[in-house]
């Protein structure tokens, strides 16, 4: 085979092989841990319409609860209810705003979102 024939037959594989496919998480990914700070990253900032997920590959139960969900009157943006080991929480987007949330079971463990109307990111 020539060089030539070969680019030609191997250029639409790198190409299709860089396409993005459904494994390529389009959301802000949120880690939950068993220690310090708990939620990873602890703080995110995102655009109005991202996607979020967190993710609990710990051994215990959790929730992620948006604090309005909480305290009494106050509008509930999120909740997961409880999560087991393994499992995952999603929301598809929020809107502009800041959304502190901790899990019911453990409130030690608390995280914020920053939803802004243009993307600015930003985690910690």
């Amino acid at each position: 085979m020539t060089p030539r024939f070969l680019i030609a037959l191997l250029l639409p594989v790198g190409l299709l092989s860089a396409w993005p496919t459904a494994a390529t998480p389009p959301y802000t990914a949120i880690t939950i841990e068993s220690t310090s700070p708990y939620f990873v990253p602890k703080s995110v900032t995102i655009s109005t319409g991202s996607p979020i997920k967190w993710e609990n590959p710990t051994g215990s139960e959790h929730t992620v609860t948006h604090i309005g969900c909480v305290e009494e009157g106050d509008l509930c943006a999120f909740d997961s209810g409880l999560m087991l080991p393994n499992g995952t929480f999603a929301v598809p987007g929020l809107a502009p705003g800041r959304y502190p949330y901790l899990c019911r079971i453990h409130p030690i463990m608390r995280g914020v979102i920053t939803v802004t109307e243009t993307f600015a990111p930003s985690q910690l």
